[in-house]
């Protein structure tokens, strides 16, 4: 997991140019605008999602993990927790693997971290890398954001 803000550049200065064309992104786009829905940036390659939607408390959730994609999951209004971890056989799958949607979910994160995203912050998970998005950090508030998923051929 790596995280970032986009006003901040040395966050993410060392990262390969396809993640920081990524970033740039939502540097040039007037995401607070942009509506609600996938837009394709590079067919099934590179597309992102715009979403809004109420956070919920952590206990209420399960965390998710890809397999194909990266999630670069930027914060356009509100404030989110992300809980994150490492890949652990110990954590219980609880919904088999969707190959079309690319996610399954898991029950909890073994050994889990959060990070805490407030408007114009990015986090980048990487397949495999349970994460539990979309968290509030006392009582649910509304959030606008944007998932870039990125195919992970991309990076390689």
């Amino acid at each position: 997991m790596i995280f970032g803000h986009i006003n901040q550049p040395l966050t993410y200065a060392y990262l390969p140019p396809i993640l920081k064309q990524a970033i740039s992104y939502f540097q040039q786009t007037d995401m607070y605008n942009l509506p609600v829905g996938r837009h394709d940036l590079n067919e099934d390659l590179l597309y992102i999602n715009v979403m809004e939607f109420d956070s919920q408390l952590a206990e209420e959730k399960q965390a998710e993990v890809h397999q194909e994609y990266i999630d670069i999951q930027f914060l356009v209004s509100g404030r989110e927790r992300i809980g994150f971890g490492l890949e652990n056989s110990t954590n219980q799958i609880t919904k088999e693997y969707d190959s079309l949607n690319d996610y399954y979910l898991v029950a909890s994160i073994s050994d889990e971290s959060e990070v805490i995203l407030s408007p114009g912050m990015f986090a980048i998970f990487f397949p495999e890398q349970p994460h539990k998005p979309g968290c509030c950090m006392e009582k649910p508030i509304p959030l606008k954001k944007a998932v870039i998923k990125m195919h992970k051929s991309l990076l390689v």
